[in-house]
């Protein structure tokens, strides 16, 4: 599986970031001024959206599509 990154732009300083990962207990904050770079809710949000893909990623593959 690939991991995605992605890039925030610091609302503050303009920084461009690279957020590896999302956690629900920890806010993505810019490298260099350390000003958060979402809110609580978006970045809960997010996590539980990341955790919900890997989840369904390792899920077995039952052979359901047809490519016919």
């Amino acid at each position: 599986m690939s991991m995605d990154i992605f890039i925030i732009e610091c609302p503050e300083c303009g920084v461009k970031n690279r957020i590896k990962t999302y956690s629900a207990d920890r806010i993505p904050v810019c490298a260099k001024c350390r000003t958060p770079l979402v809110d609580e809710d978006k970045n809960e949000a997010h996590s539980r959206y990341s955790e919900n893909l890997k989840n369904f990623y390792n899920l077995p593959d039952m052979n359901a599509r047809d490519p016919e």
